[in-house]
């Protein structure tokens, strides 16, 4: 009897032990697909919860990437702001109007564009908008040579 016993104690730490390998080996795969989040910002954090729910628990995520599970739901549930969807359709403008002018058009330009749609908007916002795009305006090397030798 004390042989089963002692059988038994031992199944049971090594399904214990086996739990824990399971979760580190876990915490170990999300951290390494979270590696480039943990430095980024909360909603960018939340956004890969989201995306990776259905690899692993909500849990293990939001403790690995210091959120509060709480947090990441009212995230998932809020609506977006009336500032956040303005500044959707802005940066859907301001490329569009970069592209449709080939590259070449900078901020005072579109802006002034944006301007004539009956958008608000400075200058300096558009830049911003721009620079978060990746979109900067290039010009003609040629038609500026010809300009200073006309000069």
């Amino acid at each position: 009897m004390n042989n089963k016993g002692e059988k038994s104690v031992l199944a049971d730490k090594i399904h214990e032990l086996n739990k824990q390998v399971l979760a580190k080996e876990e915490e170990l795969a999300v951290l390494k697909k979270t590696r480039a989040y943990l430095p980024q910002s909360k909603a960018q954090r939340f956004q890969f919860i989201e995306d990776h729910s259905s690899e692993f628990t909500v849990e293990k995520m939001c403790s690995i990437l210091e959120v509060s599970r709480s947090g990441f739901y009212k995230w998932r549930s809020a609506e977006v702001s009336p500032q956040a969807k303005r500044k959707a359709l802005l940066l859907k403008r301001v490329a569009y109007l970069f592209e449709a002018n080939h590259g070449q058009y900078g901020s005072p330009k579109i802006t002034l564009l944006l301007r004539e749609e009956g958008y608000i908007i400075s200058e300096r916002t558009v830049g911003k908008y721009m620079r978060e795009l990746g979109l900067r305006a290039s010009y003609n090397k040629q038609v500026d040579k010809l300009a200073e030798d006309h000069s």
